[in-house]
């Protein structure tokens, strides 16, 4: 059997059964076949999984798996056009309609999702903690501009593409919705800032650590070979003040 087998990743079914408003069968068409690139990816060689994504994507640059792997990997690390892009071009050399569909939907949630709420930025802003364990932090929103004055909205942000759902009891937003504000968190003083410079993560001090995005979960490479949810692994860390960049695919801990 060659390598584009047609057994996908058991760890991919897992995220794509978690995604909402995407049918069984989406689901299961989104499932790309395991390549050794996902396999080093899983076990946390990423840097490694990224050079055999380019490679196999040139060893064969109109085979639409390989091309849909390379963009859908992209669109993890935060790089959402070029990511989109290829998903795009796989469908072009062949990639079922479908498979193609799903594999972009998660990705154009993200990109309707950014910025859709106007925090305030470069100043501090203080914040609750979570009440769900995977969640950053509780962030107040905004008021709305126009009609009546309404009692302050406090929602967790999730590592999870989810948008925003305030009508719940426990109101919540997606990373999603404050990733190009790269936030910077104080853990001691609990206290955000959201960026109005988005490349400013790119000089703060500190040591970085990669982070991938899937559609449930944000996961950071602690160490190599060693790959956490984004909460427990600021546990781990020991952080007292992190910024995350998902759009440049880090987080910076000191």
């Amino acid at each position: 059997m060659n390598r584009w087998s047609l057994r996908p990743l058991a760890a991919a079914l897992v995220l794509l059964l978690a995604l909402p408003g995407i049918s069984a069968a989406q689901r299961v068409a989104a499932a790309l076949p395991a390549t050794r690139a996902d396999v080093m990816l899983e076990a946390g060689r990423w840097a490694e999984a990224e050079d055999a994504f380019y490679a196999q994507s040139r060893a064969h640059p109109r085979e639409p798996l390989a091309r849909a792997a390379l963009g859908r990997y992209l669109a993890m690390k935060g790089a959402l056009l070029p990511g989109t892009i290829l998903i795009e071009e796989a469908q072009k050399f062949g990639l079922d309609a479908a498979t193609a569909q799903s594999l972009l939907a998660p990705w154009r949630n993200v990109q309707r999702w950014r910025g859709v709420v106007r925090f305030p930025v470069d100043s501090a802003i203080v914040v609750q903690a979570p009440t769900e364990a995977v969640a950053l932090f509780r962030v107040p929103l905004p008021a709305p501009r126009r009609g009546p004055a309404r009692e302050r909205v406090w929602a967790d942000v999730v590592p999870r593409i989810i948008g925003m759902d305030t009508a719940a009891a426990r109101a919540r937003i997606g990373t999603e919705v404050i990733e190009q504000l790269v936030p910077s968190y104080d853990v001691q003083a609990r206290t955000v800032t959201f960026h109005a410079d988005p490349r400013s993560a790119l000089s703060a001090i500190g040591h970085r650590y990669p982070v991938l995005r899937t559609e449930g979960d944000l996961r950071v490479l602690v160490a190599p070979g060693r790959v956490l949810s984004f909460a427990p692994a600021l546990r781990e860390l020991d952080a007292r003040w992190w910024q995350l960049d998902i759009p440049h695919g880090f987080v910076v801990v000191r």
